[in-house]
């Protein structure tokens, strides 16, 4: 190990790390954006030593919070690295977001300035948010987050316990709750990881996921500022794999469905190879994902010979073929998504965290996987199960609490400093650890966006009165469907097609008010009843969302598969 990543690996605070990185080297490659410009690591800390300056002049002090409603591109970076260094705290928002849960989540952060790209959000901003004092406007040339001379009206250094950022996460019921992670944790988290998986210095790796998901934000932003990383900024996961080919990353972090897409786009490129080519490559794609679970002489053999010639060129051609790691995470993993990838010949794992532990609890050993199977946990963290199943952690990694709630902060962060993740789970004699089930009432789905169901439910079901009951279904999914009872005027009938018409104008009025990946796709409206005696709702009418699924588990798929209603907006 170099002795520049040693001293930033050794930094107390993200800032410090950020500083001693950008000096050890200055001259090389730390942010690409899409159109084309690039920064040097030692450009990249005077701008931001820069933006410093302005957000300092526009009275910024230590624990005051920034917001970025940003995509992909240097500007974030930038302007993120700015607040740290002056003791700023940070709060990234996800620009997909409806208007009033923007309006919402400044105010709940305590937000004083907005940097973003969207000149009509922050007009809406300034006019609905009596505490955010100003709006910076980010554009194609130079901007308002430059100062001349960089000089920073005062000087402060950020200690451990300073909050860093505040990330927004879905709880159960009710609003967002902001996390709070401060300096020290988001420093452990990284210290750890890289013992776990030991990137080298100058790592090239691809920003593609929202900065509002905490995954995001410690993969291509925190960790770079020790590796000295050459971050591609991808404006967004759509465009993930035109840009992995240019970059041919040393590293990559994907939820599930981005795995799930290249599988299928990997089988449509087969399709138009060469007939021996194809044959061969699904073969050994055939043999590879046999051997994720059961051994066999005869099938690794064939496997070792097919793979050099049919597997090798495909990696290439992905632009996978320098990746030294492979990591899946954020959302629930299925068993033939991480064997499709170990038969390309990737060297994978997963991650298991969640946003109040840095995004990173259990982390696989490089060359260690064994499918279904996560951890163990990283060093200096502690994992056990609950009597119930639910998985407990405790460590550096954990936050300091929800901004504002201490009620809710003490639910789930308890006295011992254990951390009640709401998810169920085991763990294997090695430390290993396999999440069986979900504790809280909360939806991942397959790009690892974080729902709380009830709130889906809530916009849905005030669309119409029609409307009695909606259960929205979505975890592990690449979008939500809904099944929904009708109640109210009995006189409208569901054969008609003004009562059909009527519940899809009602789902897309309720779609209006929810942010993208929270939006119901395709809904079915079902006869039955749903009441305490059917076992389908509690006693207090509240949806039994997993007897729900079981029970309709025949029409999910159905929906899943092109049928039911689709609503007005996507």
């Amino acid at each position: 190990m170099s002795r520049a990543l040693q001293q930033a690996l050794d930094a107390p605070t993200v800032a410090e790390a950020f500083e001693l990185t950008a000096a050890a080297h200055a001259d090389r490659p730390a942010l690409h954006g899409a159109d084309g410009r690039t920064y040097t690591w030692g450009a990249y800390r005077d701008a931001a030593h820069r933006c410093a300056a302005v957000l300092a002049r526009l009275g910024l002090r230590p624990g005051d919070t920034l917001g970025l409603l940003l995509g992909n591109r240097p500007e974030f970076h930038i302007a993120d690295a700015a607040a740290m260094t002056i003791g700023v705290t940070t709060c990234s928002l996800y620009p997909t977001s409806p208007r009033d849960e923007l309006r919402h989540l400044v105010d709940d952060s305590r937000m004083a300035v907005l940097v973003t790209d969207d000149p009509e959000r922050a007009a809406d901003l300034r006019r609905h948010c009596p505490g955010l004092r100003e709006t910076l406007l980010v554009g194609d040339g130079p901007g308002p987050l430059t100062d001349a001379d960089g000089t920073v009206p005062y000087d402060h250094r950020p200690r451990p316990d300073d909050v860093l950022t505040v990330v927004y996460t879905s709880g159960t019921t009710g609003p967002p709750k902001g996390v709070e992670l401060t300096h020290g944790a988001v420093r452990a988290t990284g210290r750890a990881f890289l013992e776990r998986v030991p990137l080298p210095a100058g790592s090239r790796l691809v920003s593609y996921l929202p900065m509002a998901h905490i995954a995001e934000r410690c993969c291509s932003h925190y960790l770079p500022m020790v590796l000295g990383a050459d971050v591609t900024c991808c404006p967004g996961p759509e465009r993930l794999f035109s840009v992995l080919p240019e970059v041919r990353p040393h590293w990559l972090f994907s939820v599930p469905r981005m795995w799930e897409k290249l599988h299928t786009r990997l089988l449509a490129e087969l399709d138009a190879a060469p007939e021996e080519f194809r044959r061969g490559a699904l073969r050994a794609l055939e043999l590879g994902e046999a051997l994720a679970t059961a051994d066999d002489a005869d099938a690794r053999a064939e496997y070792a010979r097919l793979e050099p010639g049919h597997l090798a060129p495909v990696r290439s051609l992905l632009g996978l073929d320098a990746t030294r790691f492979v990591h899946v995470g954020a959302a629930p993993v299925a068993p033939a998504t991480m064997a499709f990838l170990r038969a390309l010949g990737l060297p994978v794992g997963e991650i298991w965290g969640m946003t109040e532990l840095c995004a990173a609890a259990c982390v696989t050993v490089p060359g260690e996987h064994r499918v279904g199977w996560i951890g163990p946990p990283l060093p200096g963290v502690e994992v056990r199960t609950a009597a119930d199943g639910e998985v407990l952690v405790r460590g550096p990694n954990a936050m300091l609490g929800y901004r504002g709630r201490p009620r809710e902060s003490a639910e789930v962060l308890d006295a011992d400093g254990w951390v009640h993740t709401g998810d169920l789970g085991e763990l294997a004699a090695d430390g290993a650890l396999r999440i069986t089930g979900r504790k809280k009432d909360i939806i991942v789905n397959a790009y690892g966006k974080n729902m709380a169901p009830a709130r889906i439910e809530a916009r849905i079901g005030h669309g119409d009165p029609l409307i009695d009951q909606v259960c929205v279904i979505g975890d592990g999914r690449p979008y939500n469907v809904a099944l929904i009872t009708l109640g109210g005027d009995p006189g409208t009938g569901l054969d008609a097609d003004p009562g059909t018409e009527r519940i899809r104008r009602a789902v897309a009025r309720g779609n209006r008010h929810l942010s993208r990946p929270e939006r119901v796709r395709r809904f079915a409206v079902v006869q039955d009843a749903w009441t305490p005696h059917s076992g389908l709702v509690t006693p207090t009418l509240k949806v039994r969302r997993r007897t729900i699924g079981r029970h309709y588990r025949d029409l999910i798929d159905t929906l899943y598969a092109g049928g039911g209603l689709t609503p007005l907006e996507d």
